[in-house]
């Protein structure tokens, strides 16, 4: 597994390093743009990203990767600010999972696997419903002439949809194909449904995403008609 740790603390990169090391294949920056900049040019199987950083601050650089980088990359936050709000700004910015200073090695280590472990959206094929259309390696899913690029798990959730469509899936199989073995509490999967269908209503798609009664979710081709 090949990990690149964004972090400025000098003897917590030596603790990180010899814990995991031999066993992983470890980048180490100490600023934000430095840690950007590796995470563009580089091909990692997780990213550990601190959120207070000289010359950018994890928060930017979490948003500018996901912005720019081709593949969806696991994004793990490793802070010692550990409010609900920092958590939350966190995670709108893109980040996959949150540990906060101080920590375990044995339990990063632990969410590093995890993290590794989710399924990852297939590289080169795009997916069609409707008037709909998602790049599911990039995130970026289009309806006419509009365009957004959708968070990691949002852009899996919709991948799930796209392909099962017309046919509803249910919970615990979405959830099961999101996160496998390791996957949270029932409310996680609302709470991406719900983030989902507000980024598609920016698109005009209000009603696209359907819950069938003992069945599950759908999403609704004849609603992703392109709009005029």
């Amino acid at each position: 597994m090949r990990v690149l740790v964004v972090e400025d603390h000098r003897d917590l990169q030596a603790n990180i390093a010899r814990f995991l090391e031999p066993d992983f294949v470890l980048d180490f920056a100490s600023t934000g743009p430095q840690g950007l900049a590796l995470a563009l040019a580089h091909t990692y199987d997780v990213i550990v990203l601190d959120l207070m950083l000289p010359g950018m601050s994890g928060i930017e650089v979490c948003e500018r990767i996901r912005q720019l980088a081709p593949r969806l990359v696991p994004i793990l936050m490793l802070t010692a600010r550990d409010t609900l709000e920092d958590k939350q700004e966190g995670f709108q910015a893109g980040a996959d999972d949150y540990l906060v200073k101080p920590f375990s090695l044995r339990e990063l280590r632990w969410r590093l696997e995890a993290l590794a472990r989710r399924p990852v959206p297939p590289s080169g094929r795009r997916l069609q419903v409707g008037g709909l259309t998602l790049e599911p390696e990039s995130g970026q899913v289009c309806r006419g002439e509009r365009t957004v690029r959708l968070q990691r798990t949002e852009a899996l959730l919709l991948r799930l949809l796209m392909e099962a469509a017309p046919a509803a899936l249910s919970s615990e199989t979405l959830a099961r194909r999101l996160w496998g073995e390791d996957a949270p509490e029932s409310s996680a999967l609302r709470t991406h449904i719900y983030a989902l269908r507000k980024v598609l209503a920016t698109l005009g798609l209000d009603h696209a995403i359907t819950t069938r009664r003992n069945e599950g979710y759908s999403l609704d081709a004849s609603r992703c008609q392109t709009g005029p």
